[in-house]
């Protein structure tokens, strides 16, 4: 597995405005990207952190469960994860519908959308 660099903020927020939305509120996410940023080791809780940002906490004003989709498998394609966009897609709803708070939980939801190459 490869080591990905940090995730940048602008990256997040040109996928948002490329599904015509923009951000309203950065508290939740900048955070989210600094605890994304300082786990090394597992891109799963990485992106964990950041999901729960931005379905759990909407800092866009529109997209945010397609921002945090796209955003999903661009990482997963960068760390040479497989995903299946759908099992994901439908994670990803789910967790919106639910409000699933516990990053744990979202942990293991991406982890069962995916396999190693």
């Amino acid at each position: 597995m490869c080591i990905k660099m940090e995730i940048n903020k602008d990256e997040i927020v040109t996928i948002n405005k490329r599904l015509g939305g923009n951000l309203s509120r950065d508290g939740s996410l900048d955070f989210a990207i600094d605890l994304a940023n300082r786990e090394k080791r597992n891109p799963y809780k990485k992106l964990a952190y950041l999901v729960r940002a931005i379905i759990v906490d909407h800092p866009f004003s529109d997209g945010n469960k397609r921002t945090a989709l796209e955003m999903v498998v661009k990482e997963f394609y960068e760390y040479e994860i497989e995903c299946d966009t759908k099992k994901l897609a439908k994670a990803i709803t789910k967790i919106a519908k639910n409000n699933i708070h516990e990053r744990i939980k979202i942990e293991r939801m991406l982890r069962k959308c995916c396999q190693k190459k």
